[in-house]
C-alpha cells in the first residue's frame, strides 16, 4: 500500500527537481510552496505584477483516479494583464549572462497573441509570445504550431547565449525557435527586471489570465539533453509517480512510511555522474566532499554505475568535486536539510579542455610564503594529478606592479618554485611539474586598488598533456 506521505515526497522532489539537482547559486527555483520566494535560501522574491494574484492548491490531472493516490501541488494563479516579475538587481545581476527561464504554466485564453516573456518592462512589443499554438520572438522569429492549448499546462523554455547572442525557445522538451538575436531584444534593459505574462497594453488582449506551477531561472544555457529529461520529469503521470516510488523503496528496503536513508542521524547525499552531451554514465570518476567553510576534506569514494552516495551532517554546506579522466573537474555546493532526508543530484561533466587554470594560489605582498588556504587548494587536487599520469603540472607566477620590475620578477619565480617544493612533498615527480616566472608583465586585473592588485599576486597552475 502507497502511502499519501510518500507520494507527497516524491512528488515534490520530482516537481522541484531536487531529484535530479542540487540547490545552488546557479539557479533559483519557484514552486510557490513558500509564497513568492525561491526554495533555495537567501534567494530574490518574485514580485507580483498588475492584480494581486493567489495561490491555490490544485489536484495533479490524472490523480485521485483508478486506483492511484490524489496528489496536490501549489500554483500562482494570476488575472488577465498581471503576472510576476524577477528583478536582476535584487538577485546580483544574475541574468547578465547567458541565461535560461523555464516555466510551467497555462494560459486561459489563447484566442490572439499572448504574452510570456518581456525583457523591456513593458516599453516595447518585442519579446516571447504563443500566437496561434506558436512561439514567437516579435518580431524576429516564429516557430512551427507547438501543443499549446488554453488551459492546458505546458512546458517552456527560453535561453539566450551571451557568447552567440543564440536564442531557444522550447516547447514540452521539443526545440521550436533557434535564432540570432539581432540586437539586444533578448537581454534585459537597464530597468533589470523579467516581466512574465503582463503586455505593455500598446495592443489590446496581448495578454491571458493562468496558472503558473513552476519558475526556474539559471546562470547558463541548458542543454536540449537537459531540457527533455526536466520535461519528461515535470509531466510524469501519477501513475509513474507510484511506480518510481515502488523503485525506490526496494532500492532502498524501507517501511513503507520512511524515507530511505542509512542512518536517520545523518542526510544522505547521492547521485550520477554523466556525460552532458548525451547523459552516458561516467565511469572512473572519483568524487570527494569538503566543507565549504574551511575547504576541509569529509568523504571520498569512486562512482558505481556512475553513481555515488554519502551520509553526511545536517544543515551543513559543502563542495562536491568530481574528477574523471578526459573531464573537466566539476565541483557543485551542496546544502543538507533536516535529518532523516535525502538530497539527490546529477553532475553533468564536459570534455576535458586546458585552456584556463585548474586552480589560481594567490600570495600576500612581496611574500613567496604559501598560505594555508593555498595549500588547501593543492590538496584538492593532488589526487587528480596522481591518477592522472598522462598530465604534467605548468605554474606560472605573477606579482602585482607596486615596485621593481626586476625584483617583482624574481619574486614570482620565488612563488613557483614554493609551489614545486609543496607539490614534490606529496609525491608528484619534478619532471612532471615546469615553471615560469612572468612578474608585473601579466596582470589578471587592472592594478587600480589593493584589492585588485591581490589578484595578479598569483601562481597559476595548468596542466598540460604529456606528448609522448
Amino acid at each position: 500500500m502507497i502511502s499519501k506521505k510518500n507520494v507527497k515526497w516524491l512528488f515534490a522532489l520530482l516537481l522541484s527537481h531536487s531529484y535530479f539537482s542540487v540547490f545552488s547559486q546557479s539557479q533559483w527555483t519557484y514552486d510557490f510552496n513558500n509564497g513568492l520566494l525561491p526554495i533555495e535560501k537567501g534567494g530574490p522574491a518574485l514580485h507580483q505584477l498588475g492584480q494581486a494574484g493567489q495561490f491555490i492548491k490544485e489536484k495533479v490531472p490524472g490523480s485521485g483516479e483508478n486506483g492511484v493516490p490524489e496528489i496536490i501541488r501549489t500554483v500562482y494563479q494570476f488575472e488577465k494583464n498581471s503576472g510576476l516579475q524577477f528583478n536582476n538587481k535584487e538577485a546580483n545581476g544574475f541574468l547578465n549572462k547567458s541565461f535560461t527561464v523555464e516555466i510551467y504554466f497555462k494560459l486561459n485564453e489563447l484566442d490572439s497573441w499572448k504574452r510570456v516573456l518581456d525583457f523591456k518592462n513593458r516599453k516595447s512589443d518585442y519579446g516571447s509570445y504563443i500566437y496561434d499554438g506558436k512561439l514567437n520572438f516579435y518580431d524576429f522569429a516564429i516557430g512551427e504550431k507547438a501543443p499549446v492549448r488554453a488551459n492546458q499546462y505546458i512546458h517552456y523554455v527560453y535561453s539566450r547565449d551571451f557568447e552567440t547572442k543564440v536564442i531557444k525557445m522550447y516547447v514540452n522538451g521539443l526545440s521550436k525557435v533557434e535564432f540570432k538575436d539581432p540586437g539586444t531584444e533578448g537581454v534585459l534593459d537597464n530597468e533589470q527586471v523579467l516581466n512574465l505574462f503582463q503586455d505593455d497594453l500598446v495592443a489590446n488582449h496581448e495578454a491571458s489570465a493562468g496558472s503558473v506551477a513552476l519558475i526556474r531561472v539559471y546562470d547558463r544555457v541548458m542543454t536540449p539533453v537537459f531540457i527533455r529529461r526536466s520535461y519528461q520529469t515535470i509531466s510524469r503521470a501519477p501513475k509513474e509517480i507510484v511506480a518510481e516510488i515502488e523503485k525506490v523503496k526496494e532500492e532502498s528496503k524501507v517501511e513503507d512510511e520512511k524515507i530511505p536513508v542509512l542512518d536517520t542521524r545523518l542526510v544522505r547525499v547521492s547521485g550520477k555522474v554523466f556525460e552532458g552531451k548525451n547523459l552516458n554514465a561516467v565511469e572512473n570518476a572519483e568524487v570527494s566532499v569538503r566543507k565549504s567553510v574551511n575547504d576541509s576534506l569529509v568523504a571520498k569514494t569512486n562512482v558505481k554505475n556512475g553513481g555515488y552516495t554519502f551520509q553526511l551532517k545536517p544543515h551543513e554546506s559543502y563542495k562536491i568535486s568530481v574528477n574523471a579522466p578526459g573531464f573537466q573537474t566539476r565541483s557543485i555546493p551542496v546544502r543538507t536539510t533536516a535529518q532523516s532526508t535525502e538530497v539527490k543530484s546529477l553532475i553533468s561533466l564536459k570534455p576535458e579542455t586546458f585552456d584556463s587554470p585548474l586552480l589560481t594560489l594567490l600570495f600576500n605582498q612581496s611574500n613567496d610564503t604559501l598560505e594555508l588556504p593555498a595549500k588547501a587548494q593543492l590538496d584538492s587536487m593532488i589526487s587528480y594529478f596522481q591518477t592522472r599520469t598522462d598530465l604534467k603540472i605548468m605554474l606560472k607566477g605573477h606579482t602585482d606592479n607596486i615596485g621593481d620590475f626586476d625584483k617583482n620578477l624574481l619574486l614570482s619565480n620565488q612563488r613557483v618554485n614554493v609551489v614545486r617544493d609543496y607539490l614534490r612533498g606529496k609525491g608528484i615527480s619534478d619532471d612532471r611539474i615546469q615553471g615560469v616566472g612572468y612578474g608585473s608583465t601579466r596582470p589578471n586585473q587592472k592594478n587600480l586598488s589593493e584589492e585588485l592588485r591581490r589578484l595578479n599576486r598569483r601562481v597559476e597552475v595548468w596542466a598540460e598533456p604529456i606528448k609522448r
